[in-house]
């Protein structure tokens, strides 16, 4: 029973006995000839109780409205009773109860989002090797973390990648720091039940500069057109001892897609060819992501860089040794047969097939360099003409007007296929990176530690130079 019905039973309570006393009073004042002395004493006394039951119910007594002698007051307050016990002792369930008492509730108050950004506004010197979270208390509707250019680094401006947890409330990059950069982020949260509104919060922070970083520069480069044989070579600013590390970081996108794959020539060049030869046309991307890797206790990746380039035209020339020939082909249809002149017995040309490295108009030809010192009866120093390099031993197609007469005829060169001037000039104008040079009938295996001699590797060794196994489709479009 509550505060309020227990008080109106005790005020209602308090009337039955003033009624009663009222109704004997009545009674009493029929006697008050008998005995009227204690008579008066007690309809005072009882007159004074009523008064205290007017001032419990507010100044109005329920005898006031009742003028008869009878047994009516008593009935009245009876029901009265019954009321107030059926209406306290009711079930709540089907209604309140009359007398039942309403606390009002409170709203819960809306919760500004709390949003964490890591690393904290106004950092600086921050290791590169660190990953930028977001953390919000309510699910973040995005997250941009915008990286500057850097003078130092020769980068231009971009943006940091990432990733949203399940329940959008984290946000974790996924791409590396650049060095000496400052990056931007700015996070966004929604409206959800419980908060006061979105929000947007931002930070700025900024990497460090180490002193040694890992670098890499490459061939083909950036905007090349390349002929069909071209490896993709990486050579990087330091040795890589943990070559599994730095390939996971190094992709290869091709279009149409190609199958591929990644061979060590040594701790610091790297490269990658298809199974076969380019398709023409091929579109290739190839990118070094290498910013915030760590290669060692002191040196980082700083950067990553991308390069772009096309696979031009099929163009394959075809060296005979035994016909002292060379048939150039151009997407299958023959080009030009010139006369050649290739190595002699005591200094034969390498068989295999060869990828160009390079060509240039004038190059100076030393022997020393290959191990004919000066004094020696086959020493030479020459500057030469139209040269279109296949290894990195020093073998070329070159401009020969000293050998003229025994082109067609006779092998009597160092090493090199020699041409007339005119056939080698044309050569050099129609040669490109990449371009295959495929010799044959020397008698010289080819040297698979040198460049350009890529394609004498055979694949199942190919695939063994690499410091990841292969997880099927290595280039893809």
């Amino acid at each position: 029973m509550g505060y309020r019905q227990r008080a109106l039973l005790s005020a209602l309570e308090c009337s039955a006995n003033s009624y009663g006393r009222l109704f004997d009073n009545n009674q009493f004042n029929d006697r008050t000839a008998v005995a009227p002395a204690t008579g008066y004493r007690r309809n005072v006394h009882e007159r004074q109780e009523l008064e205290t039951c007017r001032s419990i119910r507010g100044g109005r007594a329920v005898a006031g409205p009742f003028k008869s002698r009878g047994p009516l007051a008593p009935t009245v307050v009876a029901a009265v009773l019954i009321g107030i016990s059926l209406a306290s002792c009711s079930p709540r369930s089907g209604g309140s109860p009359a007398l039942a008492v309403r606390t009002p509730t409170t709203p819960p108050t809306a919760q500004a989002p709390q949003v964490v950004i890591t690393p904290s506004n106004g950092s600086k010197g921050v290791a590169l090797t660190s990953t930028v979270v977001v953390s919000s208390s309510t699910p973040l509707e995005s997250v941009t973390v915008n990286r500057g250019a850097s003078r130092s680094q020769d980068t231009t401006a971009g943006v940091l990648a990432g990733q949203l947890s399940a329940d959008g409330r984290t946000w974790t990059s996924t791409g590396g720091l650049f060095a000496d950069t400052q990056y931007q982020v700015t996070a966004r949260t929604s409206a959800g039940e419980g908060t006061s509104g979105a929000t947007v919060t931002d930070a700025t922070f900024t990497t460090a500069n180490p002193d040694q970083t890992l670098k890499v520069s490459w061939v083909p480069v950036d905007g090349q057109t390349v002929g069909i044989g071209t490896p993709i070579t990486l050579t990087f600013n330091a040795p890589v001892v943990d070559r599994a590390a730095v390939q996971r970081r190094l992709a290869v996108t091709a279009n149409p897609p190609v199958s591929g794959a990644w061979n060590w020539a040594s701790n610091t060049v790297v490269r990658w060819r298809p199974a076969q030869y380019w398709k023409a046309g091929t579109r290739v991307h190839v990118a070094a992501n290498l910013a915030g890797l760590a290669v060692g206790a002191t040196r980082f990746g700083a950067k990553d860089r991308a390069t772009d380039f096309v696979v031009g035209s099929a163009q394959i020339s075809y060296v005979d040794a035994a016909t002292h020939t060379m048939k150039v082909y151009r997407d299958g249809v023959l080009q030009r047969t010139l006369p050649v002149s290739l190595g002699k017995p005591s200094s034969p040309t390498m068989d295999g097939p060869h990828n160009v490295l390079g060509t240039a108009a004038t190059v100076i030809m030393d022997s020393a360099t290959v191990g004919i010192p000066k004094g020696d009866p086959d020493y030479y120093y020459e500057t030469v003409q139209w040269n279109v390099q296949f290894t990195s031993g020093g073998e070329y197609v070159h401009s020969a007007p000293w050998s003229v007469g025994a082109q067609g005829e006779n092998n009597v060169s160092h090493g090199c296929v020699n041409a007339s001037p005119t056939d080698a000039e044309w050569f050099y104008r129609f040669s490109r990176l990449g371009d295959i040079v495929d010799v044959k009938n020397t008698g010289r295996p080819p040297d698979t530690a040198q460049l350009g001699n890529e394609w004498s590797i055979s694949w199942a060794r190919w695939v063994a130079g690499s410091a990841l196994p292969l997880t099927g489709t290595q280039a893809t479009g």
